[in-house]
């Protein structure tokens, strides 16, 4: 098989079958990304827009058939490590388990990071110097050729990663985990398929494109826009479209991409490695940010696709490019970066890291190889520099489209500038950081067991690989995030420069945790020859023990239902579509936050007075918005009582003038206060269900039923 290359069994054409699945919706994703911005650049309607897409597919999918592109990957040279040197190793793995641990065990904050910092760096360093070789050769004498896009190994190994494909697509189906930040994805997707006007640009889920938008001032995402063109085509609603279409096919993208990545890598058993990578995701949903909390649960929003997918694939391909020069990875990677920036704004800073430490990595264990990089390796290190300009110009232009943060970036600037003359004076202060890494370790770790195994993985997963490509791989990606990222300061910096605090959690993203816990846990061990399915299923277990499953009530009240339904608060969601059929289109409507929140992933034509408490603050929110109203409206509505008095309540009520709202039925007190004040402004009594007594403006135009 291996002498003919495109002679492919079953087993085999289903690999390259999934590969291309993978890179075509990171190719399609770069595509709708380019003609999002030009649509939006030109005002072009959204029909026009997905027309231009689509066809851009067709004439692309033509041109593969035409001339398609040679398969079996390309060649990459690989050697193995040489075992000479395994004291300084094994001084490496035991000072990185013992930092693992003192990771997910210890508060490690104050002037305690830096030291543990120094160590983990030192660490890291040491293990890539023994990964590398001592001279201008690039191999040990036992170097060979395989191929870096490798076809599967059996036909039951390939027959097994696509049961655990649709497996995850299933769990995304059935899972319900209502998520706060759907408030603004699904609501834009909303809005777009109820207008084929030109795309947004301003704020849509208080306003029909008037108020400015409640993120800060950056590039807007484009996968919004997508999924409510396709829903508008498909005559569904856009939320059913993101959590039953959406969501399922991203679960599914994403067991793909890390069986890739393993195949790759050179794993020994790349399937069993997926499964259990995979499982590991699963049993990770102790933490609210956790790799786990960020699959199959919450597959539709454009963050996870990013990380699921996409991230993955730039590893990937990036590694294979700065390994054998072969162009068509290159451009796969460029697609990738392109794909990330319509995903989520994160990629800004991580999709420029991954590709630069793959193509690094890649280049490294090339012929010369070593840290002699010859004038060859520079080249595609250069040129996957090249692939990342656009996140790199997308980053430098949010810095600047807000001339509001122009102001605040000169301050920023002068109080660095303070703080640096201090910190030559104190060292101390420059290296006790504001944002503690270690808290940005707990929101994606947490701590225990579970966090042990998953940074002990991604510390270790490098020794488990014997070829020189590999091991480097697997280094370079905790080094750039422990090593650069977790550096003493780089967190505050990122913050002072584009206020990233809030996601500075995210720049852990570069780990592909996944691929690396499968490796770990189901390396050989010598004298053991079932450690490859008795180790995981102990460690699982444990985790399963001691964690909290993606799947489980203690995770945000997560649910598994059949039939499959969309991801909103239950039974909320039916007293929400009541609410809405009781208002008039254009109409404004008011309840508890979950009633609130379905509203606006449901519909935009009808708007919710406080579907997140989050946005009631920003740069939407003016005079007239009255957001000290809405909470006030919101509690009285989901408590029973006006807790700010009647007064307040009826207020409220004279200045929002909802057309219906919503007084929740399992409230502490009967709700007599709330009702007076209801009856008082005009609301008459609509019914109810099992969630809410309903009541309407009299003066408001109701639906007939």
């Amino acid at each position: 098989m291996g002498d003919q290359p495109d002679a492919l069994v079953g087993h085999d054409r289903t690999a390259r079958w999934a590969d291309w699945l993978v890179d075509g919706s990171v190719a399609a994703l770069a595509a709708w990304t380019v003609v999002f911005h030009i649509a939006r650049w030109m005002e072009l309607t959204r029909s026009v827009a997905l027309v231009v897409w689509m066809v851009g597919l067709v004439a692309w999918l033509v041109f593969r058939r035409q001339f398609p592109v040679p398969s079996g990957g390309s060649p990459l040279a690989l050697s193995t490590v040489r075992s000479a040197n395994s004291r300084f190793e094994n001084i490496a793995m035991g000072g990185l388990l013992t930092v693992a641990a003192v990771l997910a065990w210890l508060e490690v904050d104050g002037l305690w990071w830096p030291g543990l910092w120094c160590a983990l760096a030192g660490f890291l360093v040491m293990a890539v110097r023994q990964s590398v070789p001592a001279g201008g050769k690039g191999g040990d004498g036992a170097g060979r050729r395989r191929q870096v896009d490798p076809i599967g190994a059996t036909g039951a190994a390939a027959a097994s990663v696509i049961i655990l494909a649709v497996l995850m697509a299933a769990l995304s189906l059935v899972m319900v985990r209502p998520d706060q930040d759907d408030v603004f994805v699904v609501n834009r997707s909303t809005w777009i398929a109820e207008h084929d006007t030109t795309f947004p640009e301003r704020d849509t889920i208080f306003s029909d494109d008037v108020l400015p938008v409640e993120r800060p001032a950056g590039l807007p995402t484009s996968v919004e826009a997508l999924v409510g063109a396709v829903a508008a085509v498909l005559s569904v609603g856009a939320a059913s479209l993101s959590y039953l279409g959406l969501g399922p096919l991203v679960a599914a993208l994403s067991v793909l991409a890390t069986w890739r990545l393993l195949r790759g890598l050179g794993a020994r058993s790349p399937a069993l490695a997926t499964w259990v990578g995979t499982a590991f995701l699963v049993l990770d949903g102790v933490e609210h940010g956790s790799f786990g909390n960020f699959s199959a649960g919450r597959s539709w929003q454009g963050k996870v696709v990013f990380l699921v997918v996409v991230v993955p694939t730039l590893w990937h391909h990036a590694n294979a490019w700065g390994g054998t020069g072969c162009r068509r990875h290159l451009r796969a990677a460029s697609l990738g970066v392109l794909a990330g920036l319509g995903l989520s704004s994160t990629a800004v800073l991580v999709a420029p890291t991954v590709v630069v430490a793959a193509s690094v990595a890649g280049a490294m264990s090339a012929e010369p190889g070593g840290f002699l990089v010859g004038r060859v390796q520079r080249t595609r290190i250069c040129w996957a520099i090249g692939a990342v300009v656009p996140a790199l110009l997308v980053g430098l232009w949010a810095l600047v489209a807000d001339p509001q943060r122009l102001v605040n970036q000169a301050s920023s600037a002068a109080v660095m500038a303070g703080l640096r003359l201090r910190a030559a004076l104190d060292p101390l202060q420059w290296l006790d950081s504001g944002t503690e890494p270690i808290a940005i370790v707990r929101m994606v770790f947490g701590r225990g067991p579970t966090a042990f195994v998953g940074l002990a993985a991604a510390l270790l997963a490098w020794t488990v690989a014997r070829e020189r490509n590999a091991r480097l791989l697997l280094l370079a990606a905790p080094l750039a995030a422990f090593g650069v990222f977790g550096a003493p300061g780089v967190f505050d910096v990122l913050n002072e420069v584009g206020e990233a605090d809030a996601i500075a959690w995210r720049m852990l993203w570069v780990l592909p945790l996944p691929a690396m816990v499968g490796l770990v846990l189901t390396a050989r061990r010598s004298g053991f020859g079932a450690a490859p399915v008795v180790i995981p299923v102990v460690v699982l277990a444990l985790v399963l023990v001691t964690g909290t499953p993606i799947t489980s009530s203690a995770n945000r009240g997560t649910e598994l239902v059949w039939p499959p339904t969309i991801d909103l608060p239950r039974p909320e969601a039916s007293s929400a579509r009541r609410l809405i059929d009781l208002a008039p289109k254009g109409g404004q409507v008011a309840g508890p936050a979950e009633i609130d929140f379905a509203v606006s992933v449901l519909t935009s034509e009808v708007k919710a007075t406080n579907p997140r408490a989050a946005y009631l603050q920003g740069r939407h929110v003016n005079d007239s918005f009255g957001a000290v109203d809405r909470r006030i409206l919101t509690h009285a509505l989901a408590h029973g009582y006006a807790e700010w008095g009647a007064d307040a309540f009826s207020d409220a009520l004279g200045l929002l003038r909802p057309d219906a709202v919503c007084l929740a039925l399992m409230t502490l007190s009967d709700g007599t206060e709330v009702v007076g004040v209801l009856v008082d402004r005009g609301y008459r009594s609509a019914g109810s269900d099992q969630s809410c007594r309903f009541w309407t403006l009299v003066s408001a135009t109701v639906p007939a039923e």
